[in-house]
This record gives structure tokens, sequence and C-alpha cells, in this order.
């Protein structure tokens, strides 16, 4: 029987033989500024005794951490468990700290869980969520060989984590075997995670069967993570060329239709460069003229811009750049 409620710090003993995890005074000060900020998130476990006190199996670095801040007490986890399994579970809470290999933990965890303890016991052994425990003992069940990627360090739980999304082995197993080849990082994994899921609901929705058919290839699955679609002009383009945006609605609507009336971004960005220095050339002129006619006045752009372009010798292709740079300059974006 398993059960959290808050209990007497006196009434705790900690046993003189047991496992301990070595903690650096930076680390004992940063847990004492966690506690201190965000209270008691992880609770200690202990089992009961018969003369009405606790025996600690994990947390003495937590207990005194409040000591010294004057708690007198302190939420715990009581598990009604035999001292076998209390030395398992105070033996494993340590080796999970201590060890920087995935597998080392996921296989302490699932010694302990065949030995009996529940979920909820090892979360508040190790100081994780349950999630995490069920994490780790899903590790337990790869195929060898991506046990040994991550004893090797080739692949990180993070991997793992991302590709169980997938939801089918077939894929799953895909995934693993593209970042192995490749090198992913887990953030590329998840990026390929999020394009390969939102192509399996399009295609079921539209009926199309091919794409689920088989996984992408290595190869196949480096291009969907190596390019990605602009949200302005549609093309793919490699995903270091692509910006987060963060505009209000009338700049989007704007920039939606510049790429509609001018077409291909590069292309438009000539053709509006070409037409602010068109229609700076054409108010110079403007001035000029102006001054050669001896009005001191500043020079406004005048409504009869067919009639202006005529008279400077424009063609028709600068009057439409002229067109476009004073509906931009109405936009305010230039």
């Amino acid at each position: 029987m398993t059960k959290v409620e808050e209990i007497r710090i006196d009434d705790i003993i900690i046993p003189e033989e047991r496992a301990r995890a070595t903690f650096t005074d930076e680390q004992y000060q940063e847990l004492k500024a966690s506690i201190q900020t965000h209270g008691f998130t992880v609770p200690i476990l202990v089992r009961p005794l018969e003369n009405g006190k606790y025996e600690l199996i994990d947390g003495e670095h937590r207990i005194q951490i409040v000591k010294d801040l004057g708690w007198e007490r302190v939420p715990a986890v009581i598990t009604d468990t035999d001292e076998k399994k209390a030395t398992l579970l105070n033996v494993l809470a340590n080796t999970a700290r201590g060890t920087q290999n995935p597998m080392d933990v996921a296989e302490a965890l699932k010694k302990a869980h065949d030995a009996g303890a529940t979920v909820e016991e090892l979360a508040a052994a190790t100081g994780h969520t349950k999630n995490w425990v069920r994490l780790y003992l899903t590790l337990t069940e790869l195929p060898d060989y991506y046990k040994q990627a991550l004893r090797d360090g080739r692949l990180k739980v993070g991997h793992i984590q991302e590709a169980l999304k997938l939801n089918d082995p077939v894929e799953i197993d895909a995934a693993l075997q593209s970042a192995l080849v490749h090198g992913w990082s887990v953030s590329v994994m998840k990026y390929y995670v999020e394009q390969r899921l939102q192509a399996i609901r399009q295609a079921r929705a539209e009926g199309d069967t091919s794409i689920l058919e088989r996984p992408p290839t290595p190869e196949e699955a480096d291009e969907i993570v190596r390019y990605g679609e602009c949200m302005f002009c549609h093309r793919m383009v490699p995903r270091d060329q692509l910006r987060m945006p963060v505009m209000c609605d009338n700049c989007y609507m704007l920039l939606e239709w510049v790429i509609d009336q001018i077409g291909e971004p590069r292309e438009a960005m000539q053709t509006i460069y070409n037409a602010v220095m068109m229609y700076n050339q054409f108010l110079r002129e403007q001035e000029k003229k102006m001054k050669q006619m001896g009005q001191q006045t500043q020079v406004q752009p005048q409504p009869a811009v067919q009639q202006q372009a005529a008279n400077l010798g424009l063609s028709n292709e600068d009057e439409k750049l002229i067109k476009l740079i004073k509906a931009l300059k109405d936009a305010g974006v230039i």
C-alpha cells in the first residue's frame, strides 16, 4: 500500500548503511534555492516502522535542506515495503542520479519494477515524474541495436521519446534508423516526426494510401528535415532560410498581395528595388523641372501620373513601377 502525506521530520530515521549520491555544495545550494522558490515538488520516500517512526529510503539531502529552512513537516510517499525492497529502491534512486547512461537507469528501474515497486514509488525514488519512469521502462523493450546506441551516445532518450509519437513500430524503426544514419539531433527528430504525422493525417483525409504503404527511407527522411515550405510563396527552401513570422494582419495581407502581384520573392525584391530607384529618379526630375519653372514649394506627386510620365519620357513599364511604389508608400511600407 502506498500513500502520500505530510509527516514530522523528527519522526524520520536515516539508516547508517545506505547508498548516497555525491552532492556538491553548488548542487546543494541550487536545490535549496529551488525549494525556497517553488516549494517541495517531489516528496521524499519512506517506509513505516512498527514504533510509529519512518525509515528513509530516499530524500536525505531534501530533508537536510528543509531542516536548514526551519520546516517541521515534509511531504512523503509512504510505502509499506520490506527491508530488501526498500534497500533496492534506495540504491536505484542514487544510481539514477549518478549515471549518464540511460540504459543503466532503465534496467535498474525494470529490476525494481519486476520486484514489485510501483511506478509511483519509482518516480518518488528517482525524483522524476511517473511519465518519465514509464518512458525509461519502455527503453528496456527496445531492440538490442537501439539499446547499444543509447549506451554509446549515438541516440538520446529524446530521440526515442519523439519517435514513439509515431505510434507504429515500422514508422518508429524508420525514424530511428534515419536519426542514426544522419546523426540527427533531438530537435531535428522532433521536426521530422511532426512533418511525418502531418503527412499521414493529410493522406488519410484525402484517401491517399500510397504514403501509408511504407515510411520514408533515410534519404527521403533527410529531404524532409532539410527543407520547409514558406508560408507566403509556398516554395520549399532550406530550413535555415526560413524565418518565424511575427507580424500584424495588415502586414501579412500586404506581403501576400505583393507576392501575388509581382511573383517569386527574389524577382519581387528586384522589381521593388528597381521601382524604388525609378520613383526616386521621378521625384528628382519633378523637383528639377519645378525649380526651372521658378516654383520654390516642395513638389508633391500629382494625380495625373500618366501625363507626368509622358512628359518625362517614361515607358509603360516605368509607369507601372511608379504606381507600385506609390501603392507601397500609401500602405506605409516605404
